[in-house]
């Protein structure tokens, strides 16, 4: 018996693990979070569905890493890297890093511009089991085209099984990628 315990528990952890993140698992609630990110704080959201939790990380590149969950359940993780500690030599290094563990990434470009700015963005997604993790660049130019932000985000966030069933596109596959 404590040998099909052990089992389903490796196999729960290899199925559902996250990359980057592999002590936790898509639909893990906050308290379970919170016993690896003790120090996660709440943030306030206008949804009552979607709940996010910050954590920032001491003596890292990471200025931030932001956990949501849909009640109360693990579905996306958003890193988002410290601008003064990050530089374009590492950027490479992960792009390279993740392609050699995942493969050739599916790229997108965005170029949207708004009436105060314009956003470049630059995107590369990798699938992994249950997971798409996404290496996203953004630079924001005011309408000067000056540079006057640029942010280095990977973002991790649940597949859809249902959708994943049907092979769809990438960009379907996505649960509610846009929160």
């Amino acid at each position: 018996m404590k040998t099909i315990i052990i089992l389903f528990f490796l196999t729960t952890c290899l199925t559902f693990a996250i990359p980057s993140f592999e002590s936790l698992g898509w639909g893990f609630t906050i308290d379970a979070i919170k016993g690896f990110y003790p120090e996660v704080e709440r943030e306030f959201t206008p949804s009552s569905e979607v709940t996010k939790y910050n954590y920032y990380p001491k003596d890292t590149d990471t200025g931030k890493i932001v956990f949501y969950l849909v009640d109360n359940q693990l579905y996306k993780i958003i890193t988002i890297f410290d601008p003064t500690k990050i530089k374009s030599a590492d950027v490479e290094d992960m792009f390279n890093d993740y392609s050699k563990q995942w493969g050739t990434p599916v790229s997108a470009i965005v170029d949207s511009t708004y009436e105060e700015f314009s956003l470049k963005e630059n995107e590369q997604t990798w699938i992994v089991g249950t997971t798409y993790i996404s290496l996203i660049g953004q630079d924001y130019f005011d309408n000067d085209n000056n540079l006057t932000n640029s942010k280095l985000i990977v973002e991790y966030g649940l597949i859809d099984p249902a959708k994943r069933k049907r092979k769809s596109s990438l960009n379907n596959l996505i649960l509610d990628k846009n929160n």
